[in-house]
């Protein structure tokens, strides 16, 4: 068993919905969860009663269900139960969840191979995600900016151009993230975007950026962007903008998905289309179309203030 004074690393992640997590991780995997705090702008912190999210070595020695709860200290452990665990495989990590705690045990395999580390801090975003949706958020293919305190977003698949216009636009406009956004609902049902980082940066452009996951903006407008000879924002109804919003969510949840049950997955995409509608009903949501040498941005502007 891991001695106490082995949990050397605990950080803070707190959302403007409430929900909050405490990340802690075992000795052996310390500098892995230090990178990835480090990446995410998270300050160190002791255990305040959120949910943990709990980072340990994978054994290959171990069963390949055999639940990692006995190599957590007795700290760690508090009021976890030993048995009731189902294993969710996620590509290089293995996400251990239980039906009757909040607390998420993490088994990864830290090693010299930065691609590999990358996307397993990529898929350790999930469980943040995931509960994140199960109050009325959603992840989102798009970049989050920011005028005037009002936070937009630029969605889009893969090339649609949302970092060529992050980097077109004037002083005068602050970018979050030009990638990944996670949008959360509150109590009093108000959306606010959190920008998350662009791990492709990471893996291809080897990039030492790193993103303030815990800074937020109200959620003011959705410009989906089409690329055109002109620069227009053109309104769309609630059912377009649902239909735009979950397929762009999807983009982010289908990669954690995989090796699910097909029930289970079934109902995730059924809550996360709900979702879609219920944010397509309360954010304004345009196409925009941008020119490769138009002032896309005053379209914007324009539409904020009708």
């Amino acid at each position: 068993m891991i001695s106490p004074t082995k949990l050397k690393a605990s950080y803070c992640l707190r959302l403007a919905n409430g929900q909050g997590w405490n990340i802690v991780a075992t000795e052996e995997v310390k500098l892995w969860v230090e990178k990835l705090a480090s990446i995410m702008e998270l300050n160190t912190c002791k255990a305040d009663g959120y949910p943990k999210l709990v980072f340990v070595q994978r054994e290959p020695s171990k069963g390949e269900f055999e639940n990692p709860i006995d190599r957590l200290d007795q700290s760690t452990q508090g009021n976890i139960p030993k048995d009731g665990w189902r294993v969710h495989r996620l590509g290089v990590l293995r996400l251990w969840y239980h039906d009757h705690v909040q607390d998420v045990i993490c088994e990864t395999e830290p090693d010299k191979n930065h691609d590999l580390d990358i996307i397993r801090m990529w898929h350790a975003t999930h469980p943040i995600y995931q509960r994140a949706q199960k109050l009325g958020g959603l992840p989102f293919h798009a970049a989050l900016i920011e005028r005037n305190g009002k936070g937009i977003l630029l969605a889009g698949h893969g090339g649609a151009g949302k970092s060529t216009c992050c980097q077109y636009l004037p002083h005068s406009w602050h970018v979050l993230c030009d990638d990944e956004t996670l949008v959360v609902l509150n109590d009093q049902k108000e959306y606010f975007a959190h920008p998350f980082p662009t791990w492709s940066d990471y893996l291809w452009k080897r990039s030492e950026r790193t993103w303030n996951v815990q800074q937020n903006l109200p959620l003011s407008a959705i410009f989906f962007l089409k690329q055109a000879d002109t620069d227009e924002a053109v309104p769309i109804g609630q059912g377009e903008a649902a239909i735009f919003i979950n397929q762009l969510a999807m983009d982010i949840c289908q990669r954690n998905w995989r090796g699910l049950e097909q029930v289970e997955e079934r109902a995730l995409r059924k809550k996360l289309f709900d979702h879609a509608c219920e944010l397509g009903k309360a954010v304004p949501a345009y196409k925009l179309k941008i020119s490769l040498k138009g002032r896309f941005w005053e379209e914007i502007e324009a539409a904020l203030e009708c």
